[in-house]
């Protein structure tokens, strides 16, 4: 039996488009034994970039043990990671899945080593210069002007541990009037204050780098309050080089003064 033309036209028309909706969501794939066969665009699993650029960037966290700034590398290979691990609405798992994994565990292990390697650093550094920081108030208390000039100086440029300082200081000139300029500074309120204070810390040390060289700042004041003021101790540590062993020498003793900022220039 014939069937009518419109309804062959609608017929063929409906075949169409369902066929045009297959070849959207279906891509060919050659098969071993049956040719071609049809493959849902869903099952095509998606490829993961950002999950090996996030590896890469945790390999190269290893530094952040290094330096400081480093640090800034694992936080971003975990963000990326993890970014590279969001959900995925199609069946297939994505391309990189597990690289993203190796990078999250190893931006995890080099950022929390290198973390607990300057924090460590930090408070060893921190430690030391307050212990030393304190000796040396307790030199200036006891009015052993001399040692506690030297102690201003490098290593290299102090004199000889068997020289007498007093005596050495009285022939030199030079060392006269740098004698003269200690005096006239915190060296003369400490001195005064006598050893009996027993100075406090105002504030936790400040751990710092200037000039790649590591430095720390010690605050210290009167507890009895017979001084208004707060005594600043910088100090430098020296690390030992060849046969030289490594040091503390002080880099600043004075009075804690206000920073005095430039104006804004419009």
């Amino acid at each position: 039996m014939n069937q009518p033309e419109s309804s062959k036209s609608l017929f063929l028309g409906g075949a169409a488009k369902a066929t045009a909706a297959n070849r959207e969501k279906d891509v060919p794939r050659m098969g071993a034994e049956s040719g071609y066969e049809a493959v849902v665009v869903d099952d095509v699993a998606p490829v993961r970039i950002s999950a090996f650029i996030g590896f890469l960037i945790s390999l190269a966290s290893f530094t952040a043990a290094v330096a400081k700034p480093m640090l800034v590398l694992p936080a971003l290979a975990i963000a990326i990671c993890l970014f590279a691990l969001r959900k995925h609405s199609g069946s297939a798992k994505p391309v990189g899945t597990t690289v993203a994994r190796i990078g999250l565990v190893l931006a995890c292990l080099f950022g929390s080593t290198g973390f607990f390697v300057h924090y460590l650093k930090y408070r060893t550094l921190g430690d030391q210069a307050t212990y030393f920081a304190q000796q040396y108030l307790e030199l200036a208390a006891n009015g052993e002007e001399a040692l506690a000039l030297e102690l201003q100086k490098s290593a290299p440029n102090r004199q000889v541990s068997t020289m007498k300082l007093d005596a050495a200081y009285e022939l030199d000139q030079s060392a006269q009037e740098q004698l003269e300029t200690f005096r006239a500074g915190a060296y003369s309120d400490v001195k005064r204050l006598g050893p009996e204070i027993q100075w406090e810390l105002d504030r936790r040390p400040r751990v710092f780098q200037k000039y790649g060289r590591e430095k720390v700042d010690t605050y210290w004041r009167d507890p009895t309050g017979q001084f208004d003021n707060v005594i600043q101790i910088e100090l430098q540590w020296n690390p030992s080089r060849s046969e030289d062993e490594s040091d503390w020498h002080v880099t600043l003793f004075q009075i804690e003064r206000e920073l005095i900022v430039a104006p804004v220039v419009l």
